[in-house]
């Protein structure tokens, strides 16, 4: 997705991803769940998933993915680069319309579009913009007001159809990047006309109103419109009448229900009457599981494993200890934690002390937590072991990425990561109690002058699965570590109050918790610089919710300990390699191994990997291990049956067959 943050509400979430459809295509609309409410519309500033996944479906980028994984031209017709990859020049579709959500014809979409676009995201500060850094000429000099001529930034419109990019350097990646949303267009006219503040080159928040939850507030030139946005209640969207596509979106309407994950059944219920389209089958409770296989049978199936990673990390800097006020001094404290100053001071240090991240690292069961969402026989199936996908890339010899991690885990401890250490997916490499308990006897030895037990806060949400893997956490932790460590788990009263302690929030010190076990990243491009530089020490988006601020000379003293800088030398060493993609990829491998082999992040679970049952065609949307394609209701079939295993097997190797193609 353009670069997604994500939340998990629930360890389980449906990947209805894939292949070509069939001849005749099923024209049923769409109804499942959604999470987490739409904070804005703005997909040219946002960066959580859970409003691109929505911004997605009504605004067309310059490319996408198709169901075979291909990037494809979407708003592009075609592209190239000269020969060094510095020059990128796209044709852009003639004849595509920018919709008012009633589905008038407002303007034609033009290659200024994109112009603007870019501006107004930079005006506007985009929380992805990073990705944009020493990439676009002077993206990042207009971006910090170095200069103000927004005319000299490598972008030009030659005409209305041919859009044109200048790079900094070589980037052979960068076609891959506009499927994310900072990269798209946005009629100059209508961004003008919703506000004082919109004008470009003269930002105010304050007096712009492009992008807010109205779904007046865009315009339109995807598959659909956005027809009703209640927060807490419903999304739904109609398709676009004009859109330049309409052969491939067969769904007529999506409709996304509020689902606060207080009763996980009653998805499978809502399957089970006709109501929704796809549903997880639990296992964890054996008569609800027995019923549905004697009702489904072969139609239950285990999802994919997605490119998404979730991940488990400290607060490294913590200084929020209740849930912010959100600007309104009424609000009632949220989360509050119960520990005295020392008991802060102790958790502070100890995060920072390596050993002791460590060995809260190699003591956690990973499949135990995950066992909590889906039982015991698929505990272990989407356990992930690196940050970047293991499969995402590959050196030119077949060496895949995982491959290129664990040997520069070998070389950081050959003790604690043997060659060959195994870093595929759906297993655990990393769990190992006794090294657990030595490396907490090491940490207790190096923190004498500290108060122990060290008391770990800890947030969970109202969901039960949420819950009871906050609570096995806790378990887990004390009996691995007892008299050492204490988990304090604090319930919110609310979904909002549990995503507001660290996913909404808007700056490093409003992170409200010691240990997050609940946020992942999904790739925004086709390199991994899309994961690894989410740390970067400088402007890494992700340091926010590790509790740091962006800045080399910010947080110095947090960043210097928990070793992010050795990290960002490892990083930058890896971004600067711009032809040979073999080094590069190692590079990065390195970079990301010394994340993992310090105890900075440790991996935990893919997206997909569960039991579930649905009546999506199988491999009928689109395919993609990055960017927003994958959360497109394009190309996707609902159909008016249950699918078989049969029919699932039938459409793999078929899919198969055409991506071999």
């Amino acid at each position: 997705m353009m670069k997604k943050l994500l939340v998990a509400l629930l360890l389980v979430t449906m990947v209805l991803t894939g292949c070509t459809p069939k001849d005749t295509a099923y024209r049923n609309a769409y109804t499942y769940v959604y999470t987490t409410d739409i904070s804005q519309l703005d997909y040219l500033t946002a960066y959580e998933q859970t409003n691109a996944q929505h911004t997605t479906n009504f605004v067309d980028g310059l490319v996408e993915h198709n169901p075979l994984g291909q990037l494809v031209g979407a708003i592009a017709t075609s592209w190239e680069s000269n020969a060094d990859k510095t020059v990128w020049t796209f044709k852009i579709r003639k004849n595509v319309k920018w919709v008012t959500v009633d589905g008038e014809v407002a303007a034609t979409v033009k290659a200024d579009d994109w112009v603007a676009g870019l501006q107004h995201g930079a005006d506007f500060e985009s929380e992805t913009a990073y990705i944009l850094f020493g990439v676009i000429k002077n993206y990042t000099q207009y971006f910090n007001g170095e200069i103000t001529d927004f005319s000299q930034v490598g972008i030009k419109a030659l005409d209305d159809n041919t859009l044109e990019y200048t790079l900094e350097s070589p980037t052979p990646y960068f076609d891959t990047m506009f499927s994310y949303g900072v990269l798209g267009g946005v009629n100059r006219e209508f961004l003008e006309g919703q506000g004082a503040g919109c004008k470009l080159g003269d930002p105010d928040p304050a007096t712009c109103n492009f992008g807010s939850t109205e779904a007046s507030s865009i315009l339109y030139n995807g598959a659909y419109l956005l027809s009703n946005n209640t927060a807490a209640s419903v999304i739904e969207y109609v398709q676009n009448p004009t859109y330049w596509d309409k052969k491939h979106v067969y769904i007529p309407s999506v409709k996304l229900i509020f689902y606060d994950g207080s009763d996980k059944q009653s998805l499978y219920r809502a399957f089970d009457k006709g109501d929704y389209v796809a549903a997880p089958v639990y296992t964890d409770d054996p008569a609800f599981y027995e019923a549905a296989v004697a009702k489904y049978g072969d139609s239950i199936y285990v999802g994919r494993l997605n490119t998404t990673t979730y991940y488990i990390t400290f607060n490294y800097n913590r200084r929020a200890f209740e849930n912010f006020d959100d600007n309104n001094p009424e609000t009632p404290a949220a989360l509050v934690s119960n520990k005295t100053d020392a008991q802060k001071e102790a958790t502070k240090a100890a995060i920072l002390n390596e050993n002791f991240r460590k060995a809260i690292f190699r003591g956690i069961d990973r499949a135990e937590l995950n066992k909590q969402g889906v039982g015991e026989t698929l505990k272990a199936n989407a356990l992930r072991n690196t940050y970047t996908a293991p499969l995402f890339v590959s050196t030119s010899d077949g060496k895949s990425y995982a491959d290129l991690v664990s040997a520069e885990l070998t070389k950081i401890s050959a003790t604690d990561f043997p060659a060959g250490f195994d870093l595929s997916d759906s297993q655990d490499p990393y769990y190992d109690l006794d090294l657990a308990k030595s490396l907490m006897a090491a940490a207790k030895a190096e923190l004498s002058a500290v108060e122990w037990p060290i008391v770990i806060d800890v947030n969970a949400s109202l969901g039960d699965i949420n819950i009871k893997t906050r609570l096995a956490f806790k378990q887990m932790m004390e009996e691995a570590f007892p008299g050492d460590v204490v988990v304090d788990i604090h319930y919110a009263t609310t979904s909002a109050e549990y995503v507001n302690s660290f996913y909404y929030t808007s700056t490093a010190d409003q992170q409200n918790y010691d240990i997050n076990l609940g946020s992942g990243w999904g790739p925004d491009y086709g390199d991994p610089k899309t994961y690894v530089n989410t740390l970067n020490p400088d402007n890494g988006d992700l340091l926010k919710s590790f509790g740091l601020l962006n800045g080399l000379n910010a947080d110095v003293d947090a960043k210097t300990a928990a070793g992010f800088f050795e990290f960002g030398d490892l990083n930058e060493a890896a971004n600067v390699i711009l032809t040979d993609m073999d080094a590069r990829f190692t590079a990065y491998a390195a970079a990301e191994a010394y994340l993992i082999g310090h105890a900075i992040i440790l991996p935990n679970v893919s997206q997909g990997g569960n039991y579930a049952v649905s009546r999506v065609l199988p491999y009928s949307g689109s395919y993609a291990d990055y960017g927003t394609s994958g959360d497109k209701y394009k190309f996707l079939q609902v159909t008016d049956h249950v699918i078989t295993g049969a029919e699932r097997a039938t459409a793999k190797a078929a899919w198969e067959a055409a991506r071999a193609k």
